[in-house]
């Protein structure tokens, strides 16, 4: 029985990223249609930022009940139940597009109902994951969601929701409905048991989430890795939140070429998901974490130095694929370190913080920009990144990870049967199918 990084994955893996593809392709969909929608309907810039603004401040409201929430439910039934209600969100408007006129408040409701959808679906996604694949393959089953998300997102569904906007302003909204519901439906075709164990389930919800909040900051080396993930993502919300007006005035970058300039850095991102668990387990996953860590430092500095198209394009792509490679470790070990029991509190406070950065980093950043330049930005994360490297080469040592790692050892795989399903799972009728294909 094959059990290591290479092993096959198995078919329930196949199922959960078939869903992940195609709920993200509805994605890109509507991120492209649902800024076309809000220009046509208003030319309120304020009220077209505070779509963004109500799409984020669920992760800040309720990252932290629903993580207590995910630990004491079944995690199939939540990853349905969020994909259902958003689909019945974006159905709805779809339904308003076609028949009558759509008011700015109905964006500002369905912002704020797929960001609570996102809560839900996006952090009980993580903590099912370590269910259905081993230990070892972690790294590569992060990295191929990361993979289909990007390509999905910026690739596949902006496009395709351009155009179908172009044809009718309710289409792309009525298609992404349509690709929640398909998700939903692959996602509770997964067998097995998705309950958690009950272990300290018998306290309150407070005490609940403030045991999962204890856990990560006691455990050293996930709270370093959380501050220091915190500090990124304040970093690169500093400068993307200027980074349009960044290639239009300093590079001269137009708006069509500004959309290249998307394309091209997703095409890192992706490559970094496609290669990212074979990187992890060829270099160690100190060194991964240190030279991804590490680049953004000389990227960001780089690009404010030399403003100049072909080299930001190139510092800019890099950039992209080395905090892919930095998210596929990150979160792959929190799979490895926390407890089931608690992983979904763990996960959301360590959500919550990373998130909760972002806000604050892209206010700073645009305050910098209109006070120092458009360039400022870049040599501000450049510092702010260095800092977090210097959190990195600090706490995180091999020999600290490998011992987490242990402490949460993975159930073990049954030795009596060819099967790359985990212990507890019964085997999928898709694997006897896989097996004949491959």
């Amino acid at each position: 029985m094959s059990t290591g990084p290479t092993a096959r994955l198995p078919a329930a893996y196949w199922r959960l990223w078939t869903a992940s593809a195609i709920s993200n392709v509805g994605d890109g969909m509507l991120i492209a249609a649902l800024p076309l929608l809000a220009a046509r309907i208003t030319d309120s810039r304020v009220s077209v930022g505070l779509i963004s603004t109500f799409f984020s401040i669920p992760w800040l409201l309720f990252a932290l009940p629903v993580g207590a929430l995910i630990d004491r439910t079944d995690r199939k039934r939540v990853l349905v139940t969020a994909d259902m209600c958003r689909g019945a969100l974006i159905g709805g408007l779809a339904a308003v597009a076609a028949f009558t006129e759509v008011q700015v408040w109905m964006l500002w409701v369905l912002a704020f109902g797929l960001g609570v959808g996102e809560v839900f679906f996006d952090s009980t996604s993580q903590t099912i994951l370590p269910a259905i694949v081993t230990s070892e393959q972690l790294p590569r089953a992060n990295g191929l969601r990361y993979a289909v998300e990007i390509s999905g997102n910026t690739f596949v569904g902006a496009p395709i929701g351009s155009i179908l906007f172009a044809v009718a302003v309710w289409l792309p909204f009525g298609i992404d409905a349509v690709s929640f519901v398909v998700a939903a439906l692959l996602a509770a075709s997964l067998r097995g048991n998705f309950r958690p164990t009950s272990v300290g389930l018998d306290i309150g919800w407070r005490r609940q989430i403030r045991t999962g909040v204890r856990w990560l900051f006691r455990h050293r080396l996930l709270r370093n890795l959380a501050l220091a993930l915190g500090l990124t993502n304040f970093a690169f919300a500093a400068c993307e939140s200027t980074f349009v007006l960044f290639a239009t005035e300093e590079l001269g970058i137009s708006s069509r070429g500004f959309g290249l300039l998307i394309a091209i850095v997703g095409a890192g991102s992706i490559m970094a998901g496609v290669a990212g668990g074979w990187l992890v387990n060829r270099m160690g996953r100190r060194f991964a974490i240190l030279v991804a860590s590490f680049s953004p430092v000389v990227t960001m500095a780089a690009i404010g130095t030399l403003p100049v198209a072909w080299w930001v394009v190139l510092m800019t792509t890099v950039q992209a694929a080395m905090i892919t490679v930095w998210s596929i470790i990150a979160v792959t070990l929190r799979q490895q370190m926390v407890p089931d029991h608690l992983f979904g509190r763990v996960n959301s406070v360590f959500r919550w913080i990373s998130w909760g950065a972002m806000p604050v980093g892209a206010f700073i950043g645009g305050v910098v920009a209109q006070n120092l330049g458009l360039r400022a930005p870049y040599f501000a994360g450049a510092a702010v990144m260095l800092v977090a490297y210097l959190i990195i080469v600090i706490n995180l040592r091999e020999r600290d990870i490998a011992a987490a790692v242990a402490a949460n050892a993975p159930r073990p795989m049954n030795p009596t049967a060819f099967d790359d399903t985990p212990d507890g799972i019964p085997r999928d009728p898709m694997d006897d199918l896989l097996d004949d294909l491959l």
